[in-house]
């Protein structure tokens, strides 16, 4: 009797007490009560893409020299300046403007800026006239194989420009050079911004 008492004691005496479970643990702070649902601004909605279809080019040329030719839009196809956001147009070489390529396995036709005032090629509609190849704020480029379009004359018109796209008419004559063979341009361009950082898609 005395030994089993013993073991017993023993054993009591080995059992913490319910404190000692709880003693040392951290205290458990009231977290703040997150806002409902409806008291949060809902998220801004993500900024849309541009669509699949970049739009295109058409030309055709006639006269001394001829052909036809549709080519798609994209980055190679038009850079704006507009498309861009103030801070990355700082580091921006030349003034504010705009590139549109029209090219293609026939032709490669380019209206580029020349310089000049910094207003010469607008956030605007704007129609350029040649005269001998020259024209205030834009030149043109044409070429077929290793000829190029010399003493460019006519129109070349930008209809609509804005944080979407950019489209115009062209209607040039002049001669190819070698050879002097005279040719007359005639076409239309409605190129979609490719998603540069300030172009905005509805």
């Amino acid at each position: 009797m005395i030994k089993h008492a013993l073991v017993a004691l023993v054993l009591l005496a080995g059992c913490p007490k319910k404190d000692d479970y709880t003693k040392g643990e951290p205290a458990v702070e009231n977290e703040p009560a997150a806002k409902p649902a409806a008291d949060r601004p809902p998220p801004p909605p993500p900024k849309k893409g541009p669509p699949a279809d970049l739009g295109k080019c058409d030309l055709k040329l006639e006269g001394g020299m001829s052909g036809e030719q549709s080519s798609p839009g994209g980055r190679s196809a038009a850079n704006v300046a507009y498309w861009y956001l103030p801070e990355e147009r700082k580091n921006m070489m030349g003034v504010d403007g705009y590139v549109v390529n029209c090219h293609g396995d026939k032709l490669k036709f380019t209206l580029l800026p020349s310089g000049g005032t910094p207003d010469g090629m607008p956030f605007a509609p704007k129609t350029f006239t040649f005269k001998k190849g020259r024209s205030e704020g834009a030149n043109v480029m044409l070429a077929i194989g290793q000829a190029t379009l010399a003493d460019a004359s006519g129109i070349v018109a930008v209809t609509a420009l804005d944080k979407r796209h950019i489209a115009g008419t062209v209607d040039l004559s002049g001669k190819m050079v070698p050879g002097n063979k005279q040719v007359k341009l005639t076409g239309s361009f409605d190129y979609v911004c490719p998603g540069f950082s300030a172009c905005e898609f509805e």
